[in-house]
């Protein structure tokens, strides 16, 4: 008999759970745009992705994929320079003591021989703060290691 009762209010907790599962997912608005919704969408975002087509020449964002020329750079943003597993960085980069913040990416994106000289990163910089700013959106979002 114990079991049965047992039984009974396990079944009743669960279908309680469930209901309330079921009305909170009702209440949720699933045209409510969510952060990384609200980033991708933006004009600065998509003008960083069309402007990063040229780092793809040497670079992968995507968890897994072999380096290219250049280390990719899925989950970069936090990360020691000159750190990432399986790719051969320059002295110069190695000894830094950078951590790519936002701060070191826009600096790095500007002119990577003057932030680092002795590098060997084969790009000269993009002048255009704003173009740099976008390209820092782009990468906060394309490079998430929770991707």
């Amino acid at each position: 008999m114990k079991s049965r009762h047992s039984a009974g209010f396990v079944t009743l907790f669960i279908a309680g759970a469930l209901a309330s599962l079921v009305a909170a997912a009702a209440k949720a608005d699933p045209a409510e745009p969510t952060a990384t919704a609200a980033v991708t969408d933006s004009p600065e975002y998509k003008r960083g992705k069309l402007l990063f087509i040229q780092c793809r020449a040497c670079h992968e964002l995507e968890a897994g994929q072999p380096h290219k020329v250049g280390p990719n750079l899925h989950g970069f943003i936090g990360r020691k320079a000159g750190t990432v597993e399986g790719f051969n960085f320059s002295a110069a980069l190695k000894n830094s003591a950078l951590t790519w913040d936002d701060e070191t990416i826009l600096k790095w994106l500007e002119k990577p021989s003057a932030l680092v000289p002795g590098n060997t990163m084969a790009f000269a910089g993009i002048a255009n703060p704003k173009d740099r700013n976008a390209i820092l959106v782009y990468l906060r979002e394309a490079t998430k290691a929770e991707k």
